[in-house]
């Protein structure tokens, strides 16, 4: 038998982790449980891990996944004759056991400290600041509430039955995102709760306890692409009555982020990157190269190309992006200068300052929060002239200028694969915008009747006749 070098605990005792030392499996972790009414253990590879805190995190997808085979496969000679004399012994032993129960916390107070190791993890990077901030939303200004109206204020007091009615609770929200919600909860209960015996574990194994809502595909896109009349429309408004009702205003820092705002939706439609990759951009990623040659009379043709270089904080995923975006950059870089200067700002623009900075502020970059104020006052600015987008019901957002870049690419015949690679995205979820997209082009074709008259087989030609 192979040499077990690690082993955990799991589950509150219902297995357990372990990592062998020798043999085939060497180097390997296992999940391990006793099986009920005999002295053998039944194991399962845990797969995709390398760590014993990976693993422990992953034993219950295992547990899971062995428990749903056994309700599959069921003894049925057991159910028939009551199983045989040791089972019966068992199940007469598992009667008169007091099983261990949960121990007991205040909601509130758990969520704190959940929150806490959160922002331990998101320092230490292992997660974004924002899948922390999102995490804090969802248990604070959701999961406490519904909780409450539950009349759960105990963890213990968290049954099979809690989360029933947590969809009726969120009805005014989006299916997408009410999972994103579940998907929180579930990682509160499964990496706090059950980990310090707040929660019985069995329940994490009960696919009914935090189930996901059903999304449809119009669901699926609840950030719509922009036709090309809507963004002409935002497009002329931001560069115009926007920006110029901050002349007005006589305030030259209003009047600066406005512009800020108009060169940021133009670079963020025209190279598909997500805000939160953008807010992190700084001038040593961009790249400004003169693609352009030589016309057939000899003189030299300029086509400036910007390549951005950036890495996607949702994927991990490294990549460079080609945009035409290298005279809209250098125009918002002189502007940039041209403002310090005329307010004598103690500021310079080096290769690491961001893109898009406040020189008002250290040339620090502007909050997320700021964006989305400015792109919710444009929409509501010219909701009235807007079209939207043909296939989905909902509003456009800030997200709506990545999926602009997407489907633009697509329609122009940009090969899927390097959509995939620019935008970051998996080939299989462009594939899916494809396909929807690609009606559309072959319209002429499908619709097109049969003109003139029918044309007849060839004939051939003998040339030797």
């Amino acid at each position: 038998m192979p040499r077990i070098v690690d082993k955990r605990e799991v589950l509150n005792g219902r297995g357990f982790v372990v990592l062998y030392g020798s043999g085939t499996s060497a180097g390997s972790f296992f999940y391990r449980e006793l099986v009920k009414g005999s002295r053998s253990y039944r194991q399962r590879k845990i797969p995709n891990v390398t760590s014993m805190t990976d693993a422990v995190q992953a034993a219950v997808e295992v547990a899971f996944a062995i428990q749903a085979e056994d309700q599959e496969t069921p003894d049925l000679v057991s159910e028939l004759v009551g199983g045989s004399r040791s089972a019966r012994r068992q199940r007469s032993h598992e009667q008169h056991t007091v099983q261990r129960q949960p121990r007991r916390q205040l909601i509130e107070n758990a969520v704190r400290s959940f929150l806490e190791q959160e922002q331990r993890r998101s320092a230490a990077g292992l997660i974004t600041a924002k899948t922390k901030q999102q995490k804090g939303i969802t248990l604070t200004q959701h999961l406490m509430p519904y909780l409450a109206s539950q009349g759960v204020l105990y963890t213990n007091q968290i049954q099979a039955g809690t989360f029933r009615d947590y969809e009726l609770f969120r009805s005014t929200t989006t299916p997408l995102s009410r999972n994103v919600e579940i998907g929180h909860i579930k990682d509160f209960c499964k990496n706090y709760l059950v980990k310090n015996r707040l929660l019985d574990a069995d329940l994490l194994l009960d696919k009914d306890f935090l189930a996901r809502s059903r999304v449809k595909q119009t669901d699926r896109m609840k950030n719509p692409a922009i036709n090309a009349d809507d963004w002409k429309t935002i497009v002329d408004y931001v560069r115009g009555p926007y920006r110029n009702s901050a002349k007005r205003l006589q305030n030259h820092r209003i009047y600066y982020w406005r512009t800020l705002f108009w060169h940021f939706i133009l670079f963020t439609k025209n190279t598909g990157m997500s805000p939160e990759e953008i807010l992190k951009l700084k001038w040593k990623q961009v790249e400004i190269v003169d693609e352009g040659g030589t016309t057939s009379n000899g003189q030299r043709e300029e086509w400036l190309v910007s390549y951005i270089y950036t890495i996607r904080s949702k994927t991990n995923q490294a990549r460079e992006i080609p945009a035409n975006q290298a005279r809209e950059l250098i125009r918002w870089k002189q502007y940039q200068e041209e403002y310090i200067a005329s307010k004598n700002l103690k500021a310079s623009i080096g290769r690491e300052t961001f893109v898009f900075s406040n020189p008002n502020n250290e040339l620090k970059g502007y909050g997320y929060s700021n964006f989305q104020r400015s792109w919710k006052e444009v929409l509501e600015a010219v909701q009235s002239k807007l079209k939207g987008h043909r296939y989905s019901p909902h509003p456009y957002t800030i997200y709506s200028m990545r999926s602009t870049f997407i489907e633009d690419h697509l329609l122009k015949g940009t090969p899927v694969y390097e959509v995939a690679e620019m935008a970051g995205h998996s080939v299989v979820e462009t594939q899916k915008t494809y396909a929807r997209l690609n009606l559309r082009t072959k319209g002429r074709e499908i619709t097109m009747p049969t003109l003139g008259k029918r044309e007849k087989a060839g004939e051939k030609k003998d040339l030797f006749r």
